[in-house]
Formats: structure tokens, sequence, C-alpha cells
């Protein structure tokens, strides 16, 4: 209040409680208020009644003057709402190294004396950090949790005002061992007090939401291959399997394990799927992964790929037991297009043409199909590739010299668009092979109605892609009269085809093989001598040269073969040598 000494008037809104007195501006007397009753106590003893429904509050207020004049001023209708105080805002700013250093050892001490309570409240988080905290310590059974060596680092540019700290940090887990790591976290200043920033990584670096730590048990992450007379395959031994066995101890060394181990993992939610293992404390006895591969066929492919006659053309070859689907070899130079390739097949997809041509025309090998020296479909002039010629030839002729037109001019007569996708999938069963590694499909498109395209996929160009493993399998679906999905793992399930072969074209296409492997004009004559069984020979044209193609099966070993030589000129010239030096070996 003024003290009356002043030249200013001064103002004071005083808020009286409930019994205090207020003074009048006429009379300096005391008037109290009666709490219970709706009325005034005045000087004169008289009552005004007021109405209960209005809630009066009186607010004295002594204005003191040059005059001494007292003002009272009074405030009523008590449903006006309060004004809400202003939501706080913290004030976040970057911390000396001292203030960072202390503030993750306080953190720390909390941790390591087992108060999660203190160590969350010395956190910007502290109920998302006290959970996390808690399932540390279940997750990986600590006994104990201690903390050295902490060190104030640099700004973490991801964390606006952050300085980073480090620690060494050791878990003793339940059993026995410990882990031990470097650990990191982020230090910030709010409102004056400086806290560590929280985030999972606090607990482990690279730790993200939804992940925890857990100790337990660990399958095996590698386990001997073996061949299928138990012979152990490495990469060094047979280059071409280094992927192979890769791709099988991923996919199966776990199933193989004798004895799990025990380590250290990062699991997803849940703690069903390990993201990643950080530490082996107990490794696990490491199982075996037996395959359906023999290994000297397959030391035999791997001398094939780099036969002299092709000298250094990237190649690659499929050995298939005809009788089984298992495979025996695979090898490859230059890249494995062995499981993984896809190229136009060439002449070696009229195996597939023909019985196409038998089963949906009834057509047998005697039907006539003349071979010109080229036929034009819808004004696209189609070649024969050395100009072979035989006006009296039939389909079996065709098939023995690789006449394109003889093969393009049937199938345009024939054919419908679809029939050449349906029978390599129906019969032969080309379409998605879980063969125990991964693979590439091959794929006979839908014409889409074109008979151009028809033409063009009948001799295996167009769109039509395969690769070795594809169509060894065709040779071997041939020559057993059976399809049976090539698988790698024995036992594995082999899925089947939807319409058997029947006998009547599979006893055709081994004719025609045979025909093509033995006949003097057979383009596969000269590299089956001495090899009981049929052949198929292939020169896809591409956009820069040609690829060469030789599919073939052998009775006496019950063998089905597939090579591919890129930049082969002809497949006997090229293919041929690396499937003869397969079949020979098996």
């Amino acid at each position: 209040m003024g003290d009356g000494r002043s030249g200013k008037p001064h103002t004071i809104y005083l808020l009286p409680s409930a019994s205090a007195p207020v003074r009048t501006q006429s009379s300096g007397e005391i008037m109290q208020r009666d709490l219970d009753m709706p009325t005034w106590s005045g000087d004169d003893r008289a009552s005004r009644r007021r109405s209960r429904k209005w809630l009066i509050a009186s607010i004295a207020a002594v204005a003191v003057g040059g005059a001494g004049t007292v003002a009272a001023l009074a405030y009523a209708h008590a449903s006006q709402p309060a004004a809400k105080p202003a939501a706080h805002v913290p004030v976040v700013t970057q911390p000396t190294a001292v203030q960072a250093v202390a503030a993750t050892q306080a953190f720390l001490a909390s941790w390591a004396g087992a108060d999660t309570t203190a160590a969350a409240q010395d956190t910007d988080q502290p109920t998302a950090a006290q959970p996390a905290l808690q399932t540390y310590g279940l997750g990986l059974h600590t006994t104990a949790v201690s903390f050295t060596g902490v060190a104030a680092g640099t700004p973490d540019p991801a964390v606006a005002d952050a300085l980073r700290t480090s620690f060494k940090a050791t878990a003793a887990l339940g059993g026995g061992g410990s882990f031990d790591y470097t650990g990191t976290a982020d230090v910030v200043v709010v409102d004056g007090k400086p806290l560590v920033h929280w985030a999972p990584s606090v607990l482990y670096p690279g730790l993200q939401s939804g992940q925890s730590l857990t100790y337990g048990s660990i399958p095996a992450t590698t386990a001997k291959v073996e061949d299928r007379h138990g012979v152990v395959l490495t990469g060094k031994a047979y280059p071409s399997l280094a992927g192979v066995l890769h791709a099988l101890q991923t996919r199966y060394a776990g199933k193989a394990t004798r004895t799990p181990g025990r380590g250290v993992s990062i699991t997803q939610e849940g703690g069903t799927a390990t993201a990643k293992v950080l530490r082996v404390i107990h490794p696990a006895v490491s199982g075996t992964i037996r395959t359906t591969l023999d290994a000297g066929l397959q030391a035999a492919a791997e001398r094939a790929v780099k036969d002299s006659h092709i000298g250094t053309m990237p190649s690659d070859v499929v050995a298939i037991d005809y009788t089984t689907g298992e495979i025996r070899a695979m090898a490859f130079r230059g890249g494995d297009a062995a499981f993984n390739g896809a190229a136009a097949p060439g002449s070696t997809m009229k195996m597939i043409t023909s019985a196409a041509l038998f089963d949906k025309a009834g057509l047998t090998p005697a039907s006539s199909s003349p071979c010109v020296k080229s036929t034009v479909i819808n004004g696209q002039t189609f070649h024969n590739f050395q100009n072979e010629m035989d006006p009296k030839a039939d389909i079996a002729k065709d098939f023995a010299i690789s006449c394109n037109t003889g093969f393009i001019d049937a199938a345009t007569a024939h054919l419908h668009s679809g029939d050449l996708r349906e029978e390599a999938q129906d019969v032969f069963g080309i379409g998605d092979w879980n063969i125990g590694v991964p693979t590439t499909d091959g794929n006979v498109p839908d014409e889409g109605g074109s008979t151009n395209q028809v033409a063009a996929q009948s001799i295996g160009q167009g769109r039509v892609t395969m690769n070795t493993l594809a169509m060894a399998s065709v040779a071997a679906t041939i020559a057993d009269g059976a399809f049976h999905q090539p698988i790698l793992v024995p036992g594995l399930a082999q899925q089947s085809a939807k319409r058997p072969i029947t006998t009547a074209t599979a006893s055709a296409l081994r004719q025609m093989m045979l025909l093509t492997a033995t006949a003097s004009y057979g383009t596969a004559e000269p590299r089956m001598t001495g090899i009981n069984g049929g052949a198929k020979t292939g020169t896809a044209e591409t956009a820069t040269g040609t690829n060469g193609w030789f599919a073939a099966y052998d009775t006496a070993n019950h063998l089905a073969v597939d090579a591919l030589v890129i930049g082969g000129k002809e497949g006997v010239l090229s293919a041929g040598y690396v499937a003869r030096d397969v079949l020979l070996a098996g």
C-alpha cells in the first residue's frame, strides 16, 4: 500500500478470505460476511435478502491517494471459467563435457545398482526407459551389470543439442559367461538439468524399437555339406558350389544342428525371431547337410566347363539322375547360369514343341513338314541357321537336322496361342521349383494371339527363357517317361506335373533324340559317339551373337545333361563338348 507520503496514488486489489473484514466507503465501519445466510449485516441491523441463485464475491479495493478516498469493487457471476495456465515448453540446451559425463555416470550407477526407477528418472523419457531397462535384465538373465570408462565425445548430429558419451558395459549372464560391449548415450540439458536422452540404443548400439537382447539357445550357422556318399563338399575344392553351399547352410544349418549353442541375440518383439546373433557363448555342435550331388561327377563338371574346345567362353552344365530328379552335378564358368540363368534355349526348345505337336495336334515323328530355306509369317522372314533344306522332311528329320522352318510351319499351322506354354508347364513341370537353393524358373510366355510369337517361340526364340537346369529336366522327363522335379536335398518335396507325359509322346521323342545322336545327318552325332542315348542341339541367336546348347541323356548311367556356352556358334561345336565330358564321367 501507499504510505501516504508518495505523490502518486497506488491501487492494490485484495481478494479477502471468507471471513476477511471489509470496510465500507462511507462510514469506515466493518461489515462481516455471513457464510450461512444470504444477507450482509450492517450498522443499521437491517437485513436485505438476496437470491441464492447468485454467488456474490466482494473484493475490497483500497486506494490511498492525496484525498484519502477508498474505492470498493465487486465481481460477481462465479460461472465465468478460469483462464488455463499455458503448457510448459521445456528448454533444451547442449551440455558441457563435464555435465554429459556426470549425467551418464549417474544413470549408469543406478542401472548397475538395479534401481531402474532411479535410472529412468535420469533420462528425458522415464516412462519408456524403465520397462526397457527391466526387459534388458530379464532377457539376458543378468546377475550383475557394470560400467567403466565413461567419456564424452562429440555432438550427435541426429539428436538436437545432444553430446554423445561412451562407456564399457559388462553384463554377467545367468548360467555363466559375460557379454561385453561398448555402449553410447546422448545427453541433453532439459530446463537446466543434464539428462540421458532415451532411445533403445542406450541399451545396446543399434538396438531399435520392438527389439530386445536375449541370452538363450542359438542354432548352428554352419554345417558340413556332404555329397550323397558322405564326401565333404567345400567351395575351395568345388568352386562352382560356393554359392550353393552357402545357400544350403543358410537354409538348413539350423535344422542340421546336433546340439544348440547358447549366446546373445537381438530378437524381435515377442522373442520368437532372431534378427542377429551378437555373441556366441557356447558354440553349437554342427551337424551334416546331405545333398544329392556326386563329388566325382561334380569334379568332372568343374573341368568340363573349362574344356579346351570352348576357349575362355562362359559356360555351365547340369547333370540329373533322370529316374529320380536328383541333381548330381552343376558347374559354371563366368557366372551361375546353371541354376539362375535366363536365356533363349534355341532349338533345344524343339523337344517341348514336338511334344505339343504330338499331344495337341495328333502329329507323329513321321508327319510331313518340309524343310525349306526360309518361311514368311505375316511379313516376317524366318530362316534356317545353316540354310538346311529337305523338301521331303518329316518332323523326325526336321528335329535331327534342327530345321527351323519345318517346325515353324508345323507350329503355326497346328498350334494355338498358349499351347507351348501349357505343354511346358503341364507336361514338363516348368514353373516354380524348390530344389533346396534359390533358382530362376524357366518361362514360356503366352503368345497373346500372335502367330509370329508362336513361330519364334516354337524354335526357342521370342520371349522364351530357360537355363541349363530347366533344359536338363526336359531331357530327363523324356528319358524316363515321367517328370521328376529336380532336387538338391534328398527327401525334399517334389511337385508333380499336372499332366503326365504320355507313353507314346515320350517314346516318339526318344526316337527322334536317338536319331539326332546316331544318324550321319544328326546334329548331335559327333559328340554322342560311345554314349547310349539321345540328344538335341541348339543354337540361339542373341542381340550380340549366338549361344550354343546341348541336351542329352545316357541310359547307361541314367544321367540327363544340359550344357550352355555363351558365345558358342553351334551347340555341337561348343556345349556339346561340355555335355559329353560329363556324360562320359558319369
